[in-house]
């Protein structure tokens, strides 16, 4: 057996020692101000809002033994402390050199009153109260006095009682040691009065019984203050927290969240002399409608319900327990515990929007991270046989929380996005990506609004494209790239959103009886467009790295033609000396000027003024066939460029020919060779042709043309 467990043992009790639960508790009546504040960010669920993901360690993992030949050796240092063995509820404690079970307590009494669970012996030391019987042979479940299901519940005094208590204690369950303390309270008005009895949270599931509780009035407060275990991590928390249950009925007495939070509430219906019968259910449906949550059929009181359980409503009080820890710490989620409860009483409706919309995004981005198998492993590992759907309630809160409208067939597939500006996926609109890009769908399979994927949010009212292989802008994500293939929408390859290949790429899956004639772009120029403005250093190395990445692929030599303009003939003389080239042709080809498209250069130059600048009006006119008056007609000029300046004049030049020209004839001839598909829409898209580029025109050993977009550089495009 590994024996670390006598290091780890005394640590842990020294721990325990040192955060004594009897005066280090966070009281259920503290109203603690939460510091929490509201966040922004730019990136998807999971990232803004943060939440304990990996399990910590519970107090719990090192004192449980796999069985009883495990326990340590029961010596004077371990005498009065407990450890559990595996599948067991109820510890064994050292009591004079003997392993004893907690049911069987004849010679020793159970104490943590320093928050440390432990024995005392009853003949050594004197015992005030009576002992605990925790095992009745006439109890119903083999004896076992934890079943809190049993048939033979005693119903309440009406004017006191002297019974047991019994129940469990959980946010998730209490640890052993946790203290357990049972008040008398006055019936109509709440008040607190005398402490009648004390005992401590003995099981692992968060179990306690009271034996021999005397109280003149037959309603009490049980108030429970300790570590317990985080239903999120599955770890021991870090602080002791104390929560509260308020029963008439004190047979039934769980004390857990929605117990805790109905207490203000009651309190006030009775005082508006409501009968306490009908206050503490309309307190809890209350609660549970603060949430969301409204669960059909009759209700159980909140002290019989349990989070191990599998009921509707046990799966509501996981979900309403997991969203108010959601992350925070200990002050932080008794802070908003109380804050709600007070909240509540006055009306029974929950009147603080901020708190609903923190709790929201919390429960969005754990939803997003997948992260609710965290919960389910935890209750498993806590002895839940099977595990209700507690998820339908936590993603039922967030749409409230953000005034979404309810989900269902009549709205399917709609999308929308958080205009409250306290959430931390706060956007302006639905296309304005500054605060937040988390936009949210209305599932047509689930009826249940969840986060949408970036397909579902960025295409949403694109409808059929215009055109196969259209390329679109994401609406939300402005940085992805939507290409119509198919009859359908999908995101567009790196490549495909470019809408241009390498120039290199293109050279080397040419066949060896193709010609090309690539028709691009000069490399970048200086300020000075006229027709003697040179390239910058940055455009003849452009020029001459496309060159060298050519040469890589094969050593040919290449035909060059430009448009006369000096640009244009430094391009084609930086590409053949990048290559490695320097017995090349060098010819004018005045066709080639950025003009040939252009009717009435006084027109276009109108237009251009009046309309959004040369980019915007050329671009229109090349893909909308807009302002004839000063262009010639798209096709018959393609035509006649590409039949009577290029392939008539193919016996002059080489079977690799580079012409260098101009985006003002390029767009043009892009846009008709493309059948429209090529990205450079400006007047719609803002995009342009880039440096570099513009289009290969390949020519087959049959004869037969085809034509690809082509770049030199990172992109095709710029904006």
């Amino acid at each position: 057996m590994n024996r670390a467990w006598y290091i780890t043992a005394s640590v842990f009790f020294l721990v325990l020692l040192a955060t004594s639960c009897s005066s280090n508790g966070s009281s259920s009546e503290e109203n603690v101000e939460n510091a929490e504040g509201a966040k922004h960010g730019t990136s998807e669920p999971g990232s803004e809002v943060t939440e304990p993901d990996e399990k910590k360690p519970s107090i719990l993992d090192t004192l449980t033994v796999e069985d009883a030949d495990d326990l340590p050796p029961c010596n004077e240092e371990l005498n009065g402390r407990f450890f559990f063995i595996d599948g067991e509820s109820l510890p064994y404690f050292c009591v004079k050199g003997e392993w004893l079970n907690a049911s069987d307590s004849t010679s020793f009494s159970i104490t943590c009153a320093d928050g440390s669970l432990q024995a005392v012996d009853k003949i050594d030391h004197e015992i005030v109260t009576n002992p605990p019987d925790y095992i009745d042979p006439n109890t119903p479940n083999n004896g076992n006095p934890w079943d809190q299901n049993q048939n033979n519940q005693n119903p309440p005094v009406p004017s006191g009682f002297d019974a047991p208590i019994a129940g469990t204690a959980q946010k998730g369950p209490f640890i052993p040691g946790a203290n357990i303390t049972v008040q008398e309270i006055d019936s109509f008005f709440g008040h607190e009065m005398q402490q009648v009895a004390e005992g401590c949270v003995i099981g692992n599931a968060g179990q306690f019984r009271i034996d021999n509780v005397h109280s003149d009035s037959n309603c009490v407060k049980i108030k429970v203050t300790g570590h317990y275990l985080d239903e999120l991590t599955g770890g021991s928390s870090d602080s002791p927290i104390t929560l509260a249950a308020r029963t008439c009925t004190p047979s039934k007495a769980n004390v857990n969240i929605l117990t805790h939070l109905e207490i203000p509430r009651i309190e006030q219906l009775t005082m508006s002399h409501i009968d306490y019968s009908i206050a503490k259910p309309q307190a809890e449906r209350e609660i549970l409608a603060a949430f969301g949550i409204d669960i059909a059929g009759d209700m159980p009181s909140a002290v019989e319900m349990d989070i191990l359980d599998n009921s509707e409503y046990s799966a509501a009080l996981i979900a309403i327990s997991a969203m108010l820890k959601g992350g925070r710490d200990e002050t932080e989620m008794m802070a908003l515990a109380n804050n709600l409860a007070e909240d509540i009483k006055g009306d029974g409706v929950w009147n603080d929007p901020n708190w609903k919309i923190k709790i929201a995004d919390w429960v969005v981005g754990f939803d997003s991270a997948g992260k609710y198998a965290n919960i389910r492993n935890n209750l498993t590992a806590w002895g839940a046989k099977t595990i209700p759907d507690f998820e339908k309630y936590m993603r039922g809160f967030f749409p409230i929380a953000y005034g979404f409208e309810p989900c269902n067939s009549s709205n399917a597939g709609a999308v929308t996005f958080v205009n409250q500006g306290q959430s931390v996926y706060f956007a302006n609109d639905y296309e304005h990506a500054d605060h937040s890009k988390v936009r949210f769908i209305c599932d047509a399979k689930t009826q249940q609004w969840r986060v949408a994927n970036a397909l579902e949010k960025d295409t949403v009212g694109f409808g059929p494209g215009e055109y196969d292989k259209e390329i679109r802008e994401g609406l939300v994500n402005h940085d992805i790239n939507y290409i119509y293939d198919n009859g359908k929408w999908r995101v567009a390859t790196a490549e495909e959103a470019d809408g241009f290949t390498e120039i290199s790429k293109v050279y080397a899956s040419l066949k060896p009886n193709d010609k090309a004639v690539f028709i691009i772009r000069h490399s970048e120029r200086t300020s000075n467009t006229g027709k003697s403005g040179h390239l910058t250093e940055n455009g003849v190395k452009y020029a001459q790295e496309l060159g060298a990445r050519l040469a890589a692929v094969a050593k040919e030599d290449f035909y060059y033609g430009y448009s006369g303009y000096t640009r244009t003939m430094e391009t084609c003389e930086n590409i053949a000396k990048g290559k490695g080239q320097s017995n090349y042709q060098l010819e004018v080809i005045d066709e080639l000027d950025g003009g040939w498209y252009v009717r009435d250069s006084k027109k276009v130059e109108s237009y251009s003024s009046s309309d959004g600048g040369g980019w915007a009006v050329y671009s229109k006119y090349a893909f909308t066939g807009a302002y004839l008056d000063a262009f010639y007609d798209l096709k018959s000029k393609s035509n006649q460029l590409l039949d009577n300046v290029i392939l008539a004049n193919m016996g002059n030049m080489k079977r690799v020919n580079f012409m260098c020209t101009h985006d003002y004839l390029l767009v043009p001839l892009l846009a008709y060779v493309t059948d429209g598909h090529a990205n450079v829409r400006y007047y719609e898209k803002r995009r342009w042709l880039n440096y570099l580029s513009g289009v290969a025109m390949i020519i087959s050993e049959d004869g037969s043309i085809r034509y690809i977009p082509v770049r030199g550089l990172g992109s095709g495009t710029m904006q």
